[in-house]
């Protein structure tokens, strides 16, 4: 840095001059006219090396001549008095009233240090910064974003990364505004002067927060203060920024493949024959029906079956009765075991659809309403009308679910239904004539919230109840069914149903005796649509559907009276179709009949060992009790939606560029007023290292303050409320330590701080403004300073 000169006041403080920097001594006979010679290292002669460290060569910064600013002592011819500023085109340089070499050409080879750390003096280390941090907030967001929605596994990891990222987006933008205080520092003191604890304050504000609460600082150096604060807020964005990053429930949803779905197939029951155990992994499959045959000793016979040599059907299967059992007396669809685990995947909820014919219940409502016994009832012969049911009968719930039942009985047999009597055996022997059609009546609240009455006596017994009766038929029927696996729950849900035909198409003859050699007195007409134990793949799904639906009518049939006392007398109060609480049945009993049999129907899946039980990917294939490498196999892999509830990353984006702007947008105010800053110091980039304070204190007349002896360092109280200021400082012609300069009369002159009646500075701020180089010309100068020496 150049140094100015000029004339000063006389001290108060017993002295009249004061020299600053490197200290200058030189010798009797050493120094020039004209001229001050920088003194050497210590103990070294001025043309001589250390002889502490003599390989050590010179610099260009241990020995320099100085043109003094005096023509009485060689310098330059103009007076002092009439131009303070001389430049001297032999060397290049300007100064105040001082001449000497010019400064390296930016062109010429620089000097560096030893770790070719110059490049740090320069401005551009704040623009750098500030263009740093904002690239790592940049990439802060978007490693966040590539984290949003998936599941949240190594979380400690995540979360360090993101404060990584905090960490050096806040280092980076605060370093730039650190960088952009330190420029403001010296702007400060050189413009205002200051008490010596409120200088202490300006440089320690960033590192020492009691030093921000000085009331000087923020009455004196405002910008200064306004920047230390921004300092001392930047470690928010570590605290805030990281946060954004959560963990919450997310849904995933995968449309995929799920193994083990299984459906039904009715028709696989054509090929089971109960001769053939037909075992998949070991385990037999199993019919819904139980057989009788017409010939002993049959286990062994496989020749087609005629007329002496056939099956007929005698029941339903134990395991088809356990199933039908467990789900009438459920709410429900019984699933299989572990049914979601292995349909799904572990931690996967699951659902798909199936489409599939099986055996349905149609239902028709025939009478509403007390007397509402129309012309249909009795063309189709009901058993019963509403006088029947409450209230005016005393029957709240009516089941006639077994008209036209196939008897199991069919004629006199050996065990196994062996005919006692030889062939040729009578012609309906096992012929399935047709299906009992459901005929039920129940009686409704017309008021559910009002209290039930109990007798015929309450006077609202006659107005509180709605007698209805409906019929069902056993239809051949097709479904799709959504399945629905959450956690270890199934749920289904019957999304359509089509009628297609009923299982057998005939009409029950009720009274009519069938006289044809079997104790099966069932009457049907037409009697050419019959289903015959010859029509063996017919027979065989018809049976199936039959023995479903004889389980179904088993649990349905019976009826509860009502008046004058509660008697039961069917299975149906074991059922989700009677409520417990006032013996009446469920409302809408219709609709609830029909997924009574329907909840029956999808718990066959319950056991995979039945034949009817295929795989949804290939319907002519039997599951069985697959085993793990059956269920994985990706040839069985059947469309559909898997979703889970996984603690997964969420990103909160507006919360961390909130925090982000404000910083960034503080850093760029920040590096503006360090550019201003930067402008106003001619470009020239200050620090406030060790080094940089020492030079700036080395006035011989702050030796005269009352200072006191103390190992710690330690400043008295009037000490520190010396005010200072910054600028030159001179000695006129006294003798001391030496001085970067000395004018033509011997005053020797430096820049620094000292007491503000030896600084002049109104008189400084001028000569600075004077010699600003044209670089400085900008408000923002991106820093000409670029590797330069610092002076």
């Amino acid at each position: 840095m150049s140094d100015g000169v000029y004339e000063t006041a006389p001290s108060p403080y017993g002295f009249n001059a004061v020299g600053l920097g490197i200290q200058q001594s030189p010798g009797a006979g050493q120094q020039r006219p004209g001229y001050i010679t920088q003194e050497p290292f210590i103990g070294q002669a001025q043309d001589q090396a250390s002889p502490q460290f003599p390989d050590t060569p010179r610099t260009y910064y241990q020995s320099n001549d100085y043109l003094l600013g005096s023509p009485s002592q060689g310098g330059p011819t103009q007076p002092f008095d009439q131009s303070p500023y001389q430049y001297d085109q032999s060397y290049g340089q300007q100064a105040y009233g001082v001449q000497g070499p010019p400064p390296p050409s930016s062109k010429a080879p620089q000097k560096k240090g030893r770790w070719g750390w110059e490049w740090t003096d320069s401005s551009w280390v704040m623009y750098g910064l500030l263009l740093f941090g904002i690239v790592v907030a940049a990439s802060h967001h978007i490693f966040y974003s590539k984290l949003v929605g998936k599941p949240a596994d190594e979380q400690l990891k995540m979360m360090r990364f993101g404060t990584l990222f905090a960490y050096i987006a806040k280092s980076s933008l605060v370093s730039a505004v650190i960088f952009s205080y330190r420029q403001q520092i010296w702007v400060t003191v050189r413009k205002k002067t200051l008490k010596l604890r409120t200088i202490d304050n300006l440089f320690a504000a960033v590192e020492d927060l009691r030093a921000v609460a000085s009331w000087e600082l923020a009455k004196q150096a405002k910008v200064a203060l306004g920047l230390a604060i921004i300092a001392w807020l930047f470690p928010l964005v570590i605290i805030l920024t990281p946060a954004t990053l959560t963990v919450a429930p997310l849904t995933q949803t995968d449309v995929t493949n799920c193994s083990a779905v299984r459906t039904l197939n009715f028709e696989l029951e054509k090929e089971k024959n109960w001769r053939l155990p037909q075992r998949i992994n070991g385990f037999p499959g199993l019919s819904l029906s139980l057989w009788n045959n017409t010939m002993p000793l049959t286990s062994e016979i496989f020749d087609p079956f005629n007329s002496t040599f056939y099956d007929y059907w005698t029941g339903s299967s134990w395991q088809t009765s356990n199933v039908v059992t467990l789900s009438a007396y459920s709410t429900t669809v019984v699933p299989r075991e572990n049914v979601s685990a292995e349909t799904c995947g572990v931690g996967w909820n699951c659902s798909y659809t199936i489409t599939f014919t099986g055996p349905g219940y149609k239902c028709e409502q025939l009478a509403r309403g007390r007397n509402d016994n129309t012309a249909k009832l009795k063309e189709l012969k009901s058993p019963f009308d509403t006088n029947s049911l409450i209230p005016d009968g005393d029957f709240s719930y009516i089941s006639h679910a077994t008209l036209g039942e196939y008897s199991a009985v069919q004629i006199e047999a050996e065990p196994g239904g062996i005919p006692l009597i030889p062939p040729p055996f009578p012609k309906n022997l096992g012929a399935l004539r047709t299906e009992p059609v459901l005929w039920i009546g129940h009686s409704d609240l017309v008021n559910p919230s009002e209290p039930v009455p109990q007798g015929k006596i309450d006077p609202k017994f006659n107005s509180s109840f709605i007698p209805v009766v409906f019929r069902c038929e056993h239809y051949v029927t097709k479904y799709t069914v959504q399945f629905n696996h959450t956690y270890s729950a199934q749920n289904t849900k019957i999304i359509s149903k089509e009628y297609i035909r009923p299982v057998v198409n005939t009409t029950f003859l009720p009274g009519v005796d069938a006289n044809d050699g079997t104790k099966d007195n069932t009457t049907a007409t037409p009697e050419s649509n019959y289903i015959m134990p010859l029509d063996v793949e017919n027979y065989r799904i018809a049976a199936a559907y039959h023995s479903l639906g004889a389980q179904m009518r088993g649990h349905i049939n019976g009826t509860i009276q009502f008046s004058p006392y509660v008697l039961a007398n069917t299975e149906a109060m074991k059922t989700r179709l009677i409520n417990k609480a006032t013996y009446l049945t469920v409302p809408n009993l219709r609709q609830q009949v029909q997924a009574f049999y329907e909840n029956i129907l999808l718990s066959l899946l319950n056991n995979p060992q039945f034949v009817v039980v295929a795989w949804a990917a290939n319907e002519t294939q039997r599951s069985g009790l697959a085993n793990e490498t059956v269920s994985n196999d990706p040839t069985l892999g059947y469309p559909c939606v898997k979703t889970r509830v996984i603690n997964a990353y969420a990103y909160n984006v507006r919360d961390l560029w909130i925090v982000y702007t404000f910083a960034i947008l503080a850093c760029i105010i920040s590096v503006v007023l360090g550019a201003l800053a930067l402008a106003d110091n001619n470009n020239h980039v200050r620090d406030t290292k060790f080094s940089s304070i020492v030079a700036t204190t080395r006035a011989q007349c702050l030796e005269d303050l009352p200072w006191t002896t103390s190992k710690w360092g330690e400043v008295p109280k009037e000490v520190r409320e010396t005010r200072m200021g910054y600028g030159v400082v001179s000695d006129e012609g006294a003798g001391g330590r030496g001085t970067p300069s000395v004018r033509g009369n011997g005053e020797k002159v430096a820049y620094g701080f000292a007491p503000v009646e030896v600084i002049d500075r109104a008189r400084t701020d001028t000569m600075i403004s004077t010699v600003k180089s044209p670089a400085a010309s900008s408000v923002i100068s991106f820093g000409a300073s670029f590797g330069r020496r610092r002076k």
